[in-house]
């Protein structure tokens, strides 16, 4: 970004580099979930071909389930909200200018920042129930207090995507014409579809060979 350009406004240096890192953090969250739902599927698998051919059945296999599904519901959540992965209500944000269309995305990032904190706050006071109560599953007895740390962890790690978020639309509220950096980026329905398109005939490439 040139931060000479009027139109763009001087280059946000701290933007960038916390929009660099926590990017980082948020791409290895996602892989661990990644590997989580993978993981999941060969136990999955294991438990059904051991009870049909064996007889065997992993043991407190359910309550492992609970536990890990934990992992893939949250750890991706900043990631997915990184990327505009979520429903969007892109057709009617379009008819917007640029500055409109900025200043509705903040306001939509504030009202989240509000709901997210006081689910963070909650699901905090959650977690601190299962440590005093001593919390656990109901065959093997698993302490579940870890899991429900997850929650307020991840939702801090998306309160800060968030916050991030609304700096980044502050600044181009101020200024229109400059580039997204922390923010996803709203194509339109031909760069949507011309995406599309290239993804498929990358995917046919790669079939291919």
């Amino acid at each position: 970004m040139n931060g000479t350009d009027s139109r763009e406004g001087p280059t946000p240096v701290g933007l960038i580099k916390i929009n660099h890192w926590l990017s980082i953090l948020e791409d290895n969250l996602n892989l661990v979930a990644a590997a989580a739902i993978f993981f999941l599927m060969f136990v999955g698998v294991g438990q059904i071909l051991g009870r049909s051919i064996f007889g065997i059945a992993i043991y407190g296999y359910i309550d492992y389930i609970e536990q890990a599904s934990i992992i893939f519901a949250f750890f991706g959540i900043a990631y997915c909200q990184r990327l505009g992965s979520h429903v969007r209500m892109d057709l009617i944000l379009r008819g917007f200018s640029k500055r409109g269309l900025w200043a509705m995305e903040a306001v939509a990032v504030v009202v989240a920042i509000v709901v997210i904190t006081l689910l963070i706050y909650a699901s905090f006071l959650n977690f601190l129930r299962a440590v005093q109560l001593g919390d656990s599953t109901m065959d093997i007895k698993l302490p579940i207090w870890p899991s429900k740390l997850v929650v307020p962890v991840m939702l801090s790690v998306l309160l800060v995507r968030l916050l991030v978020q609304l700096w980044d639309y502050l600044r181009l509220m101020r200024w229109p014409e400059a580039t997204p950096i922390a923010v996803p980026r709203l194509e339109t329905a031909e760069e949507q579809a011309k995406n599309e398109i290239e993804d498929a005939l990358g995917r046919t490439d790669l079939e291919r060979k």
